[in-house]
């Protein structure tokens, strides 16, 4: 499709409130990136002072974005100011995830006390070739091996990377460290029934692979990728009462 703005084109294909598809009451919306700085709170615009016009424009997208999701889910706009590792401040009771590409904003947000996740991470990706080492980068072994047979599926590689940012953003706010790439091994991707194995000891010890439910929607020119943590492990749940958040990804 030429114009990716186009108002009949959706990059998580039409999605809104999807619990029948996410499996926990999960709040989603998708709007073009646009010059909205005039909807933003005094708190947010001092986020973004002196940052190039597209930061300025992502960053105010995702806010108008999310503001809309905490509307469908009935909660009142809030400013959404960035943590000092540039995750969203979500209101209290309140658990969400942002992101972007150049043309287009995601957000998902879920109310504490309607849904049985306590971590969300989403991931918008426009489908592109990924170079050899940039694979090698963010691929296990095990990873590349069912790329190749696979037949490097289009968006195969993109989904991979885009799971793998779901799941970082989903567990940041109780692991409290950064994760690698290769800590992280998702295969059976492309069946669209992924399996999760950590790789790292600390990763092993803190999560249990069957607390993460994932989703992924592909489109035409885009990977849409879903990352939600059960609450199923005492250790997880104290985790979360005493870690701040923090992580890799920007909101």
């Amino acid at each position: 499709m030429s114009d990716l703005t186009d108002s009949f084109y959706s990059p998580i294909n039409g999605l809104k409130y999807a619990p029948e598809w996410a499996g926990t009451n999960v709040f989603l919306t998708c709007l073009p990136v646009e010059d909205c700085c005039d909807q933003l709170f005094s708190e947010e615009l001092d986020c973004i002072a002196g940052v190039a016009e597209l930061r300025r424009k992502t960053f105010a997208s995702g806010r108008v974005c999310a503001r809309a999701s905490l509307a469908e889910a009935g909660l009142p706009a809030v400013a959404l100011p960035q943590a000092a590792d540039g995750s969203v401040r979500w209101p209290e009771g309140v658990i969400g995830s942002l992101s972007h590409t150049n043309e287009w904003a995601v957000s998902a947000i879920a109310v504490c006390a309607m849904t049985e996740a306590i971590g969300l991470g989403v991931d918008l990706e426009r489908i592109q070739p990924l170079e050899t080492g940039v694979l090698k980068l963010i691929a296990t072994r095990a990873e590349r091996a069912e790329l190749a047979q696979a037949g490097n599926t289009r968006w195969h590689s993109v989904a991979l990377f885009s799971m793998k940012e779901s799941i970082y953003k989903c567990l940041r706010r109780s692991y409290g460290r950064f994760i690698e790439f290769q800590e992280v091994e998702i295969l059976e991707l492309a069946g669209g029934r992924p399996r999760v194995r950590f790789r790292s000891d600390a990763l092993k010890q803190q999560f249990d692979p069957a607390q993460l439910e994932l989703r992924i929607a592909v489109t035409p020119e885009h990977v849409f990728t879903l990352a939600w943590l059960r609450q199923s492990c005492e250790g997880t749940e104290s985790a979360l009462s005493g870690q701040p958040p923090h992580g890799s990804a920007s909101d």
